[in-house]
């Protein structure tokens, strides 16, 4: 077997089943994809000078930098060219080619002999975090090996245009997201320094041991240092601005998460959608940690000694302290912890990469995860084909609705429901925006919008209209079941909600005191103008007139 050949043909044929996971379905559904993409679409409309009067009522932009605007400000842009689902998919493909490359390339850098291990990346490209429609998150990670590659080129031989092209990619993953860039800074700094204890630097002759020679090298670790402070302090006065921004969230109080030690072995962070997915992505976990336990063997039976790549090594051991010790909402952000699960796994294919020895077991690895990959892929593809369906069936109330319209929607199944009434996807939220994909395709104020209501994406809610200060209070709107006081928000607010979408409602939510009471204020002010052919979508417009004894929840007949 032609080892080059097939790994080349392999990675493409992953490159392939990872682009037909996005473009295959109409809609590729994450949890806060539609929400990234309404809030660049309005981003948009706002740099274009279109509809500014209608959305400077609700929205106003953020004017200090702040990480998580990458994706927003790269989909604003887009969509200059393309439209709404297809610029969101081009992002995504965009991902897809970071993440693999910079990877691949990472992995082709820690062992420049010809196997199949580099297939490994294709396993951790879609993941739970991602699923969640973290964009900005998912793009950090790939932007993390591109970082710490070019780090190393740095290292091996130092110039202008590698420390330029370092110090962009730095900037970049500030703006991403701040886990990659913090991270991304403390194993580039450990590198530094492993290449002095390891003795391996390209530009010294590792055989000399006198005096002056460790002096020279001690000096040149300590100019490298020097020179990564200089390349991360720009974004790091920025990210010390921004954390102290969120104070109001705490500080930071470490303590042993014991429950993280058994949920640690689930290595939820690959389970994407659905339960079909769990038994292959804790194969894949025990296959990994068999793999480093038997590197590690092999490594300390020649000797306790340092390698030029344990910097990495380092990093998997810190991305683990991270995971045990902190908690899980850090400056305002949540799921820290799986978060740091994923960039654990990560860090582990990195140490593999230089620690495990070439040869047949190192081949074999690569195509066995190769094939958990495909194996996964399938009925995460089936299910997003469901989704997508779903979401067509949301937006065809779309076109009941007027432009310049404000929309309240209430999701009565995150998870969704298909038209025989089964659970879409059991381990993941993806119909919690979806939605949103309504305001893409015309001017329209969709209340649920999180996003500006954080303070750290290019849009804030103005205050005087902000649903998460007047219409409800913590979220609840997107409770299950949801509450809303919707004349109250009229009156504090002084905005009327047009429009009330519901997403596969039942009437068991009646059995809930909060949800009754907004029931009721729909029962008073609103009729049914239009419900899908399966009955999960129902739309009802504000019609002062409707009477005030008749339910249309009960009239629309969901159960």
């Amino acid at each position: 077997m032609n080892v080059q050949k097939t790994t080349r043909f392999l990675i493409l044929a992953g490159y392939a089943f990872c682009l037909l996971q996005i473009w295959l379905p109409h809609y590729y559904l994450t949890g806060d994809g539609p929400c990234h993409l309404y809030n660049a679409q309005i981003l948009h409309d706002l740099w274009a000078g279109k509809n500014t009067a209608f959305y400077g009522r609700f929205f106003e932009v953020v004017g200090k930098p702040n990480p998580n605007w990458m994706t927003h400000v790269l989909l604003a842009s887009l969509l200059f060219v393309f439209k709404g689902v297809v610029a969101e998919k081009i992002l995504l493909s965009g991902y897809v080619l970071l993440f693999v490359s910079g990877f691949s390339k990472l992995l082709k850098k820690l062992d420049s002999s010809t196997n199949f291990w580099p297939l490994v990346v294709f396993v951790f490209v879609y993941h739970y975090v991602l699923a969640k429609g973290f964009y900005n998150f998912s793009f950090s990670m790939a932007l993390l090996f591109w970082m710490i590659y070019a780090w190393l080129m740095v290292l091996d031989q130092r110039s202008v245009g590698k420390v330029v092209g370092f110090f962009v990619l730095v900037c970049l993953a500030f703006f991403a997201h701040p886990v990659a860039f913090a991270f991304g800074g403390v194993c580039c700094a450990a590198l530094s320094i492993f290449y002095f204890v390891a003795g391996n630097d390209s530009r010294q002759d590792p055989g000399e041991a006198n005096e002056a020679h460790n002096v020279g090298r001690l000096w040149m670790v300590l100019k490298n240092l020097l020179l990564l402070f200089i390349c991360l302090l720009p974004c790091s006065i920025l990210l010390i601005t921004f954390a102290a921004g969120e104070a109001h969230e705490g500080s930071i109080v470490l303590h042993l998460a014991k429950n993280r030690i058994l949920e640690f072995a689930d290595f939820n962070c690959l389970v994407n959608l659905c339960s079909h997915e769990v038994i292959l992505v804790r194969l894949i976990w025990f296959l990994l940690v068999g793999f480093i336990i038997y590197a590690l063997i092999l490594r300390f039976r020649k000797g306790l000694h340092w390698q030029r790549y344990d910097g990495l090594s380092l990093g998997m051991l810190f991305a683990l302290f991270l995971y045990l010790f902190f908690p899980d909402k850090l400056f305002g952000g949540s799921l820290f912890a799986i978060r740091v699960q994923y960039l654990w796994g990560l860090f582990m294919v990195s140490c593999l990469g230089y620690i495990l020895p070439a040869g047949k077991l190192k081949n074999g690895a690569g195509l066995l995860f190769f094939i958990a990959f495909i194996g996964l892929s399938i009925p995460r593809m089936i299910c997003m084909a469901t989704a997508s369906d779903g979401v067509k069936e949301i937006n065809s109330a779309g076109q009941f609705i007027k432009p310049n319209s404000v929309v309240l929607p209430l999701d009565f199944s995150p998870g969704g429901l298909d038209k025989k009434g089964n659970v879409i996807t059991d381990r993941n939220w993806l119909f919690c925006h979806a939605w949103q994909y309504m305001g893409v395709d015309k001017p329209l104020i969709i209340l649920d919008n999180y996003e500006a209501n954080t303070g750290y994406f290019p849009l804030v809610w103005k205050d005087a209209t902000n649903p998460y200060h007047h219409l409800c209070t913590n979220g609840a709107m997107e409770g299950q079941p949801p509450h809303a006081t919707i004349n109250d928000y009229r009156n504090t607010s002084g905005v009327t909600i047009d429009y009330i979408l519901l997403w596969c409602y039942q009437d068991k939510w009646l059995s809930d005191e909060p949800f009754r009471k907004l029931h009721k204020e729909i029962m008073a002010g609103y009729q049914l103008v239009y419900k899908s052919e399966s009955g999960r979508v129902v739309l009802y417009a504000r019609m002062p007139s409707l009477a005030v004894n008749e339910s249309p929840l009960q009239e629309s007949g969901i159960k």
